[in-house]
């Protein structure tokens, strides 16, 4: 147009006036070719790192698709699913790491509900299904060299079937340490019941003799070798009996637990202060009585509403123990619970939990026989006055009449092995948790 319009003015009327209106769209013409070039420029720019982006995100994907695999076979993953794809019957999920992460939110901490030396649990939703909540384990301070013994030993967990054992619903061999699916248990701890809520009616000692009762049945299912392996928790306490809406109590984390077969021990299992059996800090093998000994202490913190240890680190075990030499064991006894009409089933109690509580092992009855005689409390076979537990114990009456020499635990004066066992676990503590 500005050729046209300069063509047409012949020479004779080439005025400057003219030609300079010329100029404004020759300008604008050039801008226009500018920005459009620019804006053409900058969209195939865009599209360029559009599709740079893409292709990061894709090799992403699949450095973090390659990695989750190899976490899955280095882990057992495969196996453990051919040994599920073999056995129809094993009722066990292996998640997604999506899934996992989902549910937790990305872990977290808003969702914790747990945490101790085994690792951290988060409330979770798989598939986000509110009303089916799960609890999610991230355990932490694992042993890479262990996963070979992990898998086998989640295999044999999968098939533990008990209503007082929180079942293990799967697991997520995906990420750099195991993540345990677990079912969730609505209402709180054992220790929360004994030492937090201040509400006696929840706690009446019908209430604690049937969660100890339901408690040692479970550990007594798990070192039973009927339809699995013999399985030791390992770390017994009040903070791993969860109880549900009925109270029905619930032994969870066995994150501690060893599976051996008959005549087999294994060693180097951490548990918590204040629980631990002191013959096992000395030779380091965890054997089913080391479980005893521990529901020992769970008993004595249902008796008498006392922690394990005190801000002092003074041991409610050699405390007890001293007090049932000395026949004064009542004044331990929670308030709460000793009435005059229960003394003889207080009494009884007391009595087993000092037989779980003795220093050699060989002496301590099994879980199984604590279960039954739990039991046999709670059904009333056993007169409450009569102070003997059925092949494992001695009369109190008798004891506190004649002062005799009965055991090692009621005699007035403290042996060399006691004394012994008491210096193993002071020197060795560091190695609780």
């Amino acid at each position: 147009m500005f050729i046209f319009c300069c063509h047409y003015l012949s020479p004779n009327s080439s005025s400057i006036y003219l030609r300079l209106k010329c100029l404004p769209i020759l300008t604008g013409i050039c801008a226009s070719l500018l920005v459009t070039l620019t804006i053409l420029l900058g969209i195939e720019w865009f599209r360029y790192k559009q599709r740079i982006i893409r292709k990061d995100l894709m090799r992403q994907r699949e450095e973090l698709m390659r990695q989750r695999e190899e976490y899955f076979h280095l882990r057992g993953g495969q196996l453990l699913r051919n040994m599920m794809s073999r056995d129809n019957n094993i009722p066990f999920m292996l998640y997604d790491r999506d899934q996992i992460e989902s549910a937790t939110n990305g872990f977290d901490n808003m969702l914790v509900i747990g945490q101790g030396g085994q690792g951290t649990v988060y409330r979770g939703c798989i598939n986000l299904h509110p009303d089916n909540p799960v609890a999610i384990k991230k355990c932490k301070g694992f042993d890479e060299d262990s996963w070979a013994e992990f898998t086998d030993e989640l295999l044999i967990l999968s098939r533990v079937n008990h209503e007082n054992i929180v079942k293990l619903l799967g697991c997520c061999l995906q990420f750099d340490v195991p993540i345990l699916v677990y079912e969730f248990v609505q209402n709180k701890t054992l220790y929360n019941l004994i030492h937090i809520q201040n509400d006696p009616s929840i706690r009446t000692l019908e209430i604690r003799l049937k969660v100890a009762a339901e408690s040692a049945e479970a550990l007594a299912y798990l070192h039973s070798s009927v339809d699995h392996p013999i399985i030791l928790h390992g770390d017994v306490k009040s903070t791993n009996i969860l109880l549900n809406k009925n109270f029905i109590a619930k032994v969870s984390d066995f994150g501690c637990s060893k599976i051996r077969t008959a005549d087999e021990n294994y060693d180097v299992v951490k548990g918590t202060m204040g629980y631990l059996d002191p013959e096992y800090l000395r030779n380091f093998q965890l054997t089913d009585k080391s479980d005893v000994y521990s529901f020992g202490i769970v008993l004595l913190e249902l008796l008498t509403r006392r922690m394990p240890l005190s801000v002092d680190k003074v041991s409610l075990a050699l405390i007890f123990q001293e007090a049932m030499r000395e026949g004064h064991f009542l004044e331990l006894i929670d308030a709460e619970i000793l009435h005059e009409d229960n003394m003889g089933l207080i009494s009884d109690l007391a009595t087993l939990a000092s037989q779980c509580l003795i220093m050699t092992s060989e002496s301590r009855p099994t879980m199984s026989t604590v279960a039954d005689e739990l039991r046999r409390r709670m059904a009333g076979q056993v007169q409450q006055d009569q102070g003997v537990l059925t092949g494992i114990s001695s009369s109190l009456a008798l004891i506190a009449s004649s002062g005799a020499n009965t055991s090692e635990y009621f005699t007035g004066e403290r042996s060399t092995d006691y004394y012994d066992l008491e210096r193993v676990a002071s020197m060795n503590i560091e190695f609780a948790r």
